[in-house]
C-alpha cells in the first residue's frame, strides 16, 4: 500500500514538473517581467501542491502504521489458532487411544466373567453330586474302604488328585475374581479419563471458535482501514485532476511526456527482469537447482499455499500494470520461480491449464464441514497435477512463476465460497482461512 501511494505521488510530481516545463516563456510570456511573474505563480502553486501532498502522505503513513499493527495482531492470532488446533489433534488422539484400551478391558472382563461363570457351574455340579450321595464325601472313608494294600495305594492317589483339582479350581476362581475386580476399577478410571478428555476437547473447540471470531473481526477492521486509505487516495486523485486542468495543448504535451517516460520505464523494467532472470539462473546453477522450500503444513482444514514474502492483500489497490484503482480478489506471495506451491486443503483438482491474464492456473474444489470452497493458484511456472486428481492438504501441485499479467515471480491465491464463476463471484478474503 505504501507503494501505491508512492506511485501516485510520483505521478503528481511528474504532472507538476511537466506543467513547469511546458509553460515556458517561449510559449506564453512576451517579456522578462511576464516570465518572472508566471514562474513565481507556478512555483507558488507547486509549493502549495507539495505541501498538500506531504500532509496527505502523513495521513496515509498513519493508516499504514495502523494496518501494520492489525496485521501483527492477525499473525499473533494465527499462531494461537495453530497451537489450539494442534492441541485438539493431540486430545483426539488421546480419546482414540483410551477408546482402544477401554474396548480391550471390556473384552478381557467379558472373558473373565465367562470363566468364573463356568467354574461356578462346575462347583454347583460337585455340590449336587455330594447331595445325591447322601452327604459330604469323606476322603478317609474312601481310603479305609480299600480291599488290599494295592487298592489302598490306588485310592490314595485318586484322593490326592481330587483334592489338588478342588484346590486348583478354588484358587483359579479366587484369582480370576480378583483380576475381574481390578479390571473393573481400571475400566472406571479409563471411562473417567475419556470423559475428561472430551470435556477438554469441548473447551479447546470453544477457544478455537473464539480465536477465529477475533481474527475475523481484525480482518474486518483491516478492510475498514483499507477503505480509509482509498478515501485518502481519492483526495490525491482530485488534486491530480485539478493540476491537469491546464490548456489542451499543455495536457497533450503532458500525455506525450508520460508516454515517453512509460516507455523508458518499460525498457528499464525489462532490463531489470532480464538481469534478475540471469541472476536466478546463476544462483540455481550454483545451488544445483531451484528452491524447494515447502511451507509447514498447519493443523486444521487449511494451510499456507507457498513459502515467501506477503506482498499484496485482498481488497482495493492501484493495479501494478494498468494503473488506476482495481479490486484485488486474492493475496500475493512472492518468491523465486520454481518455488513449490501446495494445495491449501484436501480436495479434487477441477482446473489445470492457462486461463486469460491469470497465466497457468490450478483450481482445487474442497468440501469442508459440508460447505464447498474453490481455491485458485495463478501465474504458475509449472502445473504438476491433472483435472480429477485427488490432492491432500500440503501436497505439491505446481510452482511459482510469472505467467500471464505479472510483474515478477509470485503466487496469486484466491478462495471462493462455492464454485469458481469468475474472479469477483463468491470471492472471500483468504486471510480468514490461512495463516501467513
Amino acid at each position: 500500500m505504501r507503494k501505491q501511494s508512492t506511485w501516485l505521488l510520483r505521478i503528481i510530481a511528474l504532472a507538476t514538473t511537466g506543467a513547469l516545463l511546458i509553460t515556458t516563456p517561449s510559449a506564453f510570456a512576451n517579456t522578462l517581467n511576464d516570465l518572472k511573474n508566471e514562474q513565481k505563480q507556478l512555483e507558488q502553486k507547486k509549493g502549495n501542491i507539495n505541501s498538500t501532498i506531504k500532509e496527505t502522505e502523513g495521513k496515509i503513513n498513519q493508516n499504514e502504521s495502523k494496518m501494520d499493527q492489525i496485521l501483527a495482531q492477525i499473525k499473533e492470532l494465527d499462531s494461537k489458532i495453530i497451537n489450539t488446533e494442534t492441541q485438539i489433534s493431540e486430545v483426539l488422539n488421546e480419546i482414540k487411544l483410551t477408546t482402544t484400551e477401554i474396548e480391550k478391558l471390556r473384552a478381557s472382563i467379558k472373558e473373565l466373567e465367562r470363566k468364573i461363570e463356568e467354574r461356578d457351574e462346575l462347583l454347583k455340579e460337585r455340590i449336587r453330586a455330594v447331595q445325591v450321595s447322601g452327604g459330604s464325601v469323606s476322603y478317609i472313608d474312601v481310603l479305609l474302604g480299600a480291599n488290599s494294600f494295592i487298592d489302598f495305594i490306588d485310592r490314595f492317589s485318586a484322593v490326592n488328585t481330587l483334592m489338588d483339582a478342588d484346590r486348583t479350581i478354588l484358587q483359579e476362581q479366587a484369582d480370576d475374581k480378583k483380576q475381574l475386580e481390578e479390571q473393573q476399577v481400571s475400566l472406571e478410571k479409563k471411562l473417567q479419563q475419556q470423559e475428561d478428555s472430551k470435556n477438554k476437547l469441548v473447551s479447546l473447540k470453544a477457544s478455537l471458535d473464539g480465536q477465529k471470531a477475533s481474527k475475523g473481526k481484525l480482518v474486518d477492521q483491516l478492510e475498514v482501514e483499507q477503505a480509509k486509505l482509498h478515501e485518502e487516495k481519492e483526495v490525491l486523485e482530485t488534486e491530480y485532476d485539478e493540476i491537469l486542468n491546464l490548456s489542451q495543448a499543455t495536457q497533450n504535451k503532458i500525455v506525450a511526456e508520460q508516454k515517453r517516460l512509460a516507455e523508458v520505464a518499460r525498457k528499464a523494467a525489462e532490463e531489470k527482469k532480464r538481469k534478475a532472470a540471469e541472476e536466478r539462473k546463476r544462483q540455481q546453477a550454483a545451488s544445483g537447482g531451484s528452491s524447494t522450500v515447502i511451507p509447514n503444513v498447519s493443523s486444521g482444514s487449511w494451510t499456507k499455499p507457498a513459502s515467501g514474502r506477503f506482498t499484496s492483500g485482498y481488497g482495493t489497490r492501484t493495479h501494478p500494470i494498468y494503473g488506476g484503482t482495481k479490486t484485488h480478489y486474492g493475496i500475493d506471495i512472492a518468491n523465486s520461480t520454481g518455488t513449490p506451491v501446495v494445495s491449501a486443503a484436501d480436495g479434487v483438482v477441477s482446473y489445470a491449464s492457462p486461463l486469460s491474464t491469470y497465466g497457468n492456473v490450478i483450481m482445487v474444489t474442497h468440501s469442508i464441514d459440508g460447505q464447498t470452497f474453490t481455491s485458485l493458484y495463478a501465474h504458475l511456472s509449472s502445473i504438476k497435477v491433472g483435472v480429477g486428481q485427488v490432492v491432500s492438504k500440503g501436497q505439491i501441485i505446481g510452482a511459482i512463476g510469472t505467467t500471464g499479467n505479472s510483474t515478477g515471480p509470485h503466487l496469486h491465491f484466491e478462495i471462493h465460497a462455492g464454485n469458481w464463476e469468475g474472479m469477483a463471484k463468491n470471492s472471500v478474503n483468504p486471510m480468514r482461512y490461512i495463516s501467513l
